[in-house]
């Protein structure tokens, strides 16, 4: 039951990152990733609560680098234990970033991100 459960949650992180990310799709698939309690790290800062806050941050991070997301293009690493996943995203100019995300729902309840 549990590696379905990882499987299943590695499979939402495929589609926050290739579907919602990638097509800046916030209210839709970027939201439903997540709960709406979502509490997310940067670099092991406190940076958001609630998702409102979290698609707000993206929408400015994704602005302030000329409007359209970077696209993630693969995840070359993915693996999870329990309720918790871990992700590395390659961008397709090859920089990666690494998503821990723990679970609750079927959605990410913390997410910690480090690019």
């Amino acid at each position: 039951m549990a590696d379905d459960a990882v499987a299943r949650h590695l499979e939402t992180m495929d589609e926050l990152d290739f579907r919602a990310w990638n097509g800046a799709d916030w209210h839709g698939s970027f939201a439903r990733c997540h709960t709406a309690d979502v509490v997310v790290e940067l670099h092991g800062q406190p940076r958001t609560h609630g998702i409102e806050e979290h698609i707000d941050a993206m929408k400015a991070l994704v602005e302030s680098a000329g409007g359209t997301p970077p696209q993630v293009t693969s995840h070359p690493i993915a693996f999870g234990s329990g309720d918790w996943t871990c992700v590395v995203g390659e961008f397709e100019d090859g920089r990666r970033m690494v998503t821990v995300a723990k679970w609750r729902d079927g959605a990410i309840a913390e997410e910690h991100i480090w690019l």
